[in-house]
């Protein structure tokens, strides 16, 4: 009769080596998984940052709307016979009715910036 095999350890790797193989592959899944969380954690902020500019824009029309409402509801046409009804005392203004200023030369605005220049107390007219 033959004798019986034993079944023999084959496994040519130790413990050792096994512990720093599953060292080395959860690091590496570790490093994986946080790479894949930074990216998810920046694309959710760029769409949070999409919808802002979207609600910004949305914004910015509605604004412009309401002005050129407001322009048209404050338009001459509109707003005089609501004064008119409201009792105020508001005349059409003419053009007698505007005064026109002459400009002012431009020597005594240089004089005013230099006060140390004796010119000014040429300019300027003495108190009585």
């Amino acid at each position: 009769m033959k004798p019986r095999q034993r079944n023999r350890y084959r496994n040519s790797l130790g413990l050792s080596t096994i512990t720093a193989i599953l060292i080395v592959v959860a690091s590496l899944a570790l490093v994986g998984l946080g790479i894949v969380v930074s990216k998810n954690r920046v694309r959710a902020i760029g769409e949070e940052q999409r919808k802002v500019e979207a609600d910004m824009r949305l914004l910015n029309a509605e604004i412009l709307a309401l002005n050129n409402r407001i322009e048209t509801m404050l338009t001459r046409d509109r707003v005089q016979p609501r004064l008119t009804n409201a009792g105020t005392l508001l005349r059409p203004i003419t053009k007698h009715g505007i005064l026109l200023l002459k400009p002012l030369p431009e020597a005594p605005a240089k004089a005013a910036a230099t006060a140390a220049d004796p010119s000014v107390a040429q300019i300027m007219p003495k108190a009585p």
